[in-house]
């Protein structure tokens, strides 16, 4: 994927969904990224500070005030133009986010804000945050077919977090332990934690099991999740932060970044993101007070001809 041309076919996508009122269709978006669209939009927060939803808004607002400051449409005809169902709840929002109601932009010298249309780059160095995380170690190499075993959630981004806690809290730390015989640890380092994100089904949620790898024939308890993941190639890749929040928020953009330059792409037909969190790359560094890294595996395939 070139995230250049991605990010400006994406937001060719939006401005004219600005200009149609239209609703944003997400699956649209999947279709232009060939990616989850839970995972773009991390990316696309983390970059620009805003949500697709709300890039789409404030670009309307924008609009809507040039429109009202030119004063050839009324107030109503352009509410429903950018998309606003009621003359009211246009004016809740234009007042929201100009400080003045419709009716005011109107006036000759009125003071209206403006959100200009985004480029890859200006949203990356510019508009967005800077990416402080480093990646540290790329490398492919072929996954023999195993299980993920452990607790099974239905989350999302903001909420990822508590089911770690969660997770930390509960005896299924001790389950796990206990088929240790059956852990597929050769290809693994010794670790704190494995969670497997899949499924991403909206623009935030997804499936997460937090757990450990094992081998297919283990006799798995009925109260813990297990999914079946083949064998194939994969990337493995460490990704160093002064903390966790820095390192998860531009992993996705510093990986994809790296595999577009090699031979390989993401194989996003069966498509699952693991983060490991090493021992010794992550667990002692973060009891140190050091900066930490947080290992990540996910499956790849060679690279099509364009």
């Amino acid at each position: 994927m070139n995230y250049s041309k991605t990010f400006g076919k994406v937001i060719k996508y939006l401005e004219e969904l600005v200009v149609s009122g239209d609703e944003i269709d997400y699956e649209e978006i999947g279709r232009i990224v060939v990616a989850p669209v839970a995972l773009f939009q991390r990316i696309f927060v983390f970059i620009s500070n805003v949500t697709i939803a709300e890039y789409v808004r404030k670009r309307r607002l924008t609009q809507a005030g040039l429109d009202l400051k030119k004063g050839n449409d009324s107030v109503i005809d352009i509410a429903f133009k950018y998309g606003f169902h009621s003359h009211s709840a246009f004016s809740r929002a234009f007042k929201e986010y100009h400080g003045i109601t419709p009716s005011q932009a109107k006036q000759k010298n009125a003071k209206l804000n403006e959100y200009y249309p985004m480029n890859y780059l200006d949203m990356r160095y510019i508009g967005g945050k800077r990416i402080m995380a480093e990646l540290k170690k790329i490398v492919y190499k072929e996954f023999e077919e195993r299980l993920m075993v452990g607790v099974h959630n239905n989350t999302s981004f903001f909420e990822a977090g508590n089911a770690w806690k969660s997770y930390f809290e509960s005896d299924k730390i001790d389950y796990l332990k206990s088929l240790s015989e059956f852990t597929y640890c050769e290809d693994i380092d010794e670790n704190d934690g494995i969670g497997m994100m899949f499924n991403f089904q909206d623009t935030n949620t997804f499936e997460l099991i937090l757990g450990d790898f094992m081998r297919v024939n283990t006799p798995v308890p009925h109260d813990l999740y297990q999914k079946h993941i083949p064998s194939g190639t994969v990337a493995c890749i460490q990704i160093e932060g002064n903390n966790i929040t820095e390192i998860v928020d531009s992993a996705f953009l510093l990986i994809t970044e790296a595999i577009e330059k090699t031979d390989q792409e993401i194989d996003f037909e069966q498509f699952y993101w693991c983060e490991i969190y090493t021992k010794e790359r992550y667990s002692l560094p973060l009891s140190r007070g050091e900066k930490v890294v947080i290992d990540y595996i996910l499956p790849v395939k060679l690279k099509k001809d364009e």
